[in-house]
């Protein structure tokens, strides 16, 4: 039986692990999550029984029992693993670390604003004003009135965010709470790079996703809706370059599909392609200029299918 005790430098020969093998930080070129060198992987599970109380965090046996403990300890480049469980955290997360990454395990973590079932908090759930961040492998409810699941950029220059393979609700009932799903908040700061895919939205109040933002695409979403599914905000290219590619968004007979800015925007700064828009009291704004708009099957009247005429 081999007994490896503090070891440094290469451990040569076959080693078979037998049993559960815990690795308390980075294991590179072991297929592990480590993403970048001297990275550090962090655990959460709020449902571990044995002990029932935070650890150091380094592994599943230690986890923390929140997200906030994590987020606190993480460093530039880390990873953090979120088991299942519901976690209602005190107050809005706010995530500085560049290049941070925040999993869940087979969907497993469910994050939820302060109290799952209440809807007094004051807080969002993550706020990102930071470059380089992954979220992916979550579900998010957002169970407060006029509160975001993820907000970015507020009062950071954010970049390269890239959200995927996410959820996002509002409580029991369409546009029950939850102002927003996703909202780049580009209002004194330049948010620049956003990539939001494969996730699925149902009923927040205002927006699914709102765009006040440079360079952000989203593609392949799925949104239910009767307020508004996307929402570009950016005037006249004031903040150019967003592509809305290949979403599915459904209405309730009511709200608007995908909604472009007041002043039309500047020709080649905008492209909207390839989504299908359905059932909404408006599916795509009218009357914007037709330059970025592609492709996009809508339902007419509820029942007749076609092609949206931007211009008409």
């Amino acid at each position: 039986m081999a007994r490896l005790g503090h070891v440094s430098g290469e451990v040569k020969g076959k080693l078979d692990f037998i049993d559960q093998c815990n690795f308390r930080q980075g294991a590179s070129g072991a297929g592990g999550p480590q993403v970048y060198k001297n990275s550090d992987i962090w655990y959460v599970d709020k449902t571990k029984t044995g002990p029932a109380a935070s650890g150091d965090g380094t592994s599943w046996a230690e986890a923390f029992l929140t997200l906030t403990e994590a987020v606190a300890v993480a460093g530039n480049f880390d990873v953090i693993y979120v088991g299942f469980g519901y976690y209602s955290e005190a107050a809005t997360i706010t995530i500085t670390q560049h290049g941070l990454r925040i999993f869940g395990t087979a969907h497993g973590g469910v994050l939820t604003t302060n109290g799952f079932s209440s809807a007094t908090s004051g807080d969002h759930i993550l706020k990102i004003n930071a470059e380089s961040v992954e979220i992916a492998g979550l579900a998010f409810f957002a169970l407060t009135n006029a509160k975001d699941a993820i907000i970015i950029g507020e009062g950071y220059a954010a970049s390269d965010i890239w959200i995927h393979d996410c959820s996002f609700s509002a409580g029991t009932a369409e546009n029950e709470y939850g102002e927003y799903g996703i909202k780049l908040n580009d209002t004194t700061n330049n948010v620049v790079g956003t990539l939001i895919e494969n996730c699925y939205f149902f009923y927040l109040s205002t927006a699914a996703i709102v765009v006040d933002a440079t360079r952000t695409t989203i593609r392949n979403n799925l949104i239910w809706t009767n307020a508004i599914g996307i929402d570009l905000q950016g005037e006249a290219g004031a903040r150019p370059c967003s592509a809305v590619l290949n979403n599915t968004i459904i209405g309730r007979a009511g709200g608007t599909g995908i909604k472009l800015a007041a002043t039309e925007p500047t020709d080649g700064t905008v492209v909207v392609a390839n989504n299908s828009v359905a059932n909404c009291a408006v599916n795509i704004t009218p009357s914007k200029g037709d330059a970025g708009l592609i492709n996009n099957g809508t339902y007419r009247d509820g029942d007749d299918f076609g092609q949206i005429d931007p211009t008409g």
